[in-house]
């Protein structure tokens, strides 16, 4: 379960975010593999790994997934899956495999999503969508979808209860993320805008933490961990999945295009209920809410109203709000890796905490 702070808007929550702006300034040069460069050549094996399954595959059928692959991502799922294997005992080279699948679904889950949202960028290019059309979309998704189970189902993992353990968390998860989903897209359906913050966190909770949370906690399943050092890493990458899309979601505001590889201010266009925007509307005048709320249902894509939203939302101190939160989840991510011996992975699982609150794609 991921821990959930109320942070008010005040002069302590100001002195968070400045505290934390040297270490802001160093993250944000340093790029994502820099935190592990050990992890270079496992990465990469990975990588190799997804691209020779889907090569092998009908190219009219899955021709799009591998390309669709190949535009990159920052392959954090995979990373955090070997870094909490081995901090907690455990080797690389037992959690290939299981970190290829994880990955696998999260593309798939861009592809359907970039469709649901009608997004247009992804990675720096045009959606598939966008691109190929919608059904063909869809069904590369769908393929993609059906080659990971193929994967999970084939696994071979000793001993047989541990498998059992790991497939059931496969299913459990990917149930959240789908739920998840299902949450945001009928917010949307309802035209509902009077979302309050638990509800938020209900949905990040499975839209995006819950796979962050699997991928640490298969690392610590495959290196034998017991129950107690799962759910610690689980909630860690929980903690550090809900910053990471809270971080997303500023970026998406406030971001540099030829850094973050999405159209900015494309979360106005989509009306979505970002941290953010829960925050603003119930902090805003009776005018603002109004014209913000007009805003996000109008779909807009002129820059100059988007502006005016993203106006309506810095006025009430939402971007510092969520800024301060989600610093604040990190700080407790962080607290819980104290519990487990010093390595050169475990820091890597604090530096890549840090990261996640200070990118800047």
């Amino acid at each position: 379960m991921i821990v959930k702070i109320t942070v008010c808007v005040l002069p302590a929550h100001v002195a968070i975010i400045k505290e934390f702006r040297n270490l802001f300034n160093i993250f944000k040069l340093c790029d994502l593999m820099d935190l592990y460069p050990h992890l270079k050549d496992y990465l990469s094996l990975v990588e190799e790994l997804m691209q020779a399954d889907i090569a092998r595959q009908d190219s009219r059928i899955y021709g799009l997934i591998g390309p669709f692959i190949k535009r990159g991502g920052k392959r954090v799922r995979p990373a955090l899956c070997l870094l909490s294997c081995s901090a907690t005992g455990g080797v690389y080279q037992s959690v290939i495999e299981p970190s290829m699948i994880i990955e696998l679904f999260h593309n798939f889950t861009l592809i359907h999503d970039d469709i649901e949202d009608d997004s247009k960028f992804r990675r720096g290019e045009p959606t598939l969508h966008v691109t190929y059309g919608i059904p063909i979309a869809i069904n590369s998704g769908d393929a993609l979808y059906t080659l990971l189970w193929q994967k999970i189902v084939a696994l071979k993992i000793k001993p047989k209860s541990r498998l059992l353990v790991l497939q059931s968390l496969y299913a459990q998860t990917f149930k959240k993320v789908v739920d998840g989903q299902g949450i945001e897209l009928s917010w949307i359906m309802s035209g509902r805008f009077d979302v309050s913050e638990s509800e938020y966190f209900q949905m990040i909770n499975g839209k995006t933490s819950a796979l962050i949370g699997l991928s640490c906690e298969v690392g610590a399943l495959l290196s034998g961990s017991n129950k107690k050092t799962r759910a610690l890493l689980r909630t860690y990458g929980e903690n550090i999945g809900t910053a990471f899309q809270i971080q997303d979601d500023i970026l998406n505001l406030s971001g540099d295009f030829d850094k973050y590889k999405k159209e900015i201010g494309g979360d106005i266009t989509e009306g979505k209920r970002t941290l953010m925007v829960v925050h603003s509307i119930s902090n805003s005048s009776e005018v603002d809410r109004n014209r913000l709320i007009s805003i996000l249902k109008s779909h807009t894509s002129d820059k100059k109203i988007i502006e005016e939203a993203i106006s309506i939302i810095k006025k009430t101190g939402s971007v510092d709000y969520a800024r301060s939160h989600a610093v604040r989840l990190v700080e407790d991510a962080k607290k819980l890796l104290t519990k487990l011996g010093d390595s050169q992975d475990k820091q890597a699982l604090i530096s890549t905490a840090d990261y996640f609150i200070s990118r800047e794609l």
